[in-house]
């Protein structure tokens, strides 16, 4: 049994949309894999990266670090798009891990039809205002964030499952 039924984030109008989009600039981390993916029973566990994705060794790296039963990948933003319109992730609890907001809007430009997008770790970087500890925005960040929310891509900022999501608003 999974334990998403005890996390107060599943109760209600609050209930877990699959697949989770997650902007995380550390990537794939203690906090991604096993607060959210071995807790939440999530698979398959794929990192978005155009970057990572095209750079063979780095994606080798970055694929030992998710446990065989969460089938962990690196794929670029198309092939994540490409995955999601075919219904590769109909029957399945998907995690899509971006390291930017920018990444997620090429999913949807690309035809991923994202419902919620989830800002797990945008960390400090000079030029980035704190919303919240672990969010920190750029004026490109927001501009990104605006136009998928003009999309109907609703945004909240979550670090863990058991923490209350919080709405983003511009």
């Amino acid at each position: 049994m999974h334990l998403d039924m005890k996390l107060p984030f599943f109760r209600g109008k609050d209930k877990i949309v699959f697949p989770i989009v997650r902007v995380d600039d550390r990537l794939l981390h203690g906090q991604v894999i096993v607060g959210w993916g071995q807790t939440l029973g999530l698979h398959p566990v794929l990192l978005v990266s155009d970057r990572i994705g095209k750079d063979s060794e780095l994606a080798a790296t970055f694929r030992q670090l998710v446990p065989e039963e969460l089938r962990g990948d690196i794929v670029t933003v198309a092939e994540a798009a490409e995955l999601w319109t075919r219904g590769d992730f109909k029957d399945a609890r998907p995690l899509l891990v971006v390291e930017t907001p920018v990444d997620a809007l090429k999913m949807v430009r690309l035809g991923a039809p994202m419902k919620v997008l989830t800002i797990g770790g945008l960390h400090f970087r000079e030029g980035r205002d704190e919303i919240l500890p672990y969010v920190f925005l750029s004026d490109w960040d927001r501009t990104t964030l605006r136009e998928l929310a003009g999309l109907g891509v609703r945004i909240q900022c979550q670090d863990l499952p058991a923490s209350k999501p919080i709405l983003y608003e511009d």
